[in-house]
């Protein structure tokens, strides 16, 4: 079962191709079409709501996998970033760890978000000025 850490909940839908390296990339958009993220660029809706369930982690996750900041298990060279960016969104929408159908995730995340929000998270992100993330996350 893949594990997803919170803040990437925003990242997979705000991903618009760019990434840290190619195996970077082509891991997220082999997860975010695996469980079917809903994600503009790459033109996955989940339109059958069909369960893909996912484990959610306060650590780090399938996708930080490929990412040429972790470390090693648990440890990324920017923990103490994606920690608060991990921290905001469990705050924002009231997340526990475990397993949940991805698409109730998102109806979690999405149903409640706004531009406040989504400041509050993101401002301090690296791709934020770069990636137009507030387009594809359609606040």
């Amino acid at each position: 079962m893949l594990k997803i850490r919170p803040h990437h909940i925003l990242c997979m839908r705000a991903y618009s191709g760019n990434g840290y390296s190619e195996e970077f990339k082509m891991k997220m958009e082999g997860i975010i079409k695996e469980i079917q993220a809903y994600n503009e660029f790459l033109q996955v809706d989940n339109l059958k709501e069909e369960i893909k369930e996912v484990e959610l982690v306060f650590y780090t996750d399938s996708i930080c996998e490929k990412c040429p900041n972790k470390l090693g298990e648990n440890l990324c060279s920017s923990q103490e970033k994606v920690n608060l960016l991990d921290f905001k969104v469990i705050n924002h929408f009231n997340l526990k760890e475990g397993i949940y159908n991805y698409k109730d995730l998102e109806d979690l995340v999405y149903g409640s978000i706004n531009e406040c929000i989504f400041d509050d998270i993101c401002k301090e992100c690296e791709w934020y000025g770069i990636t137009n993330c507030k387009d594809y996350i359609k606040l």
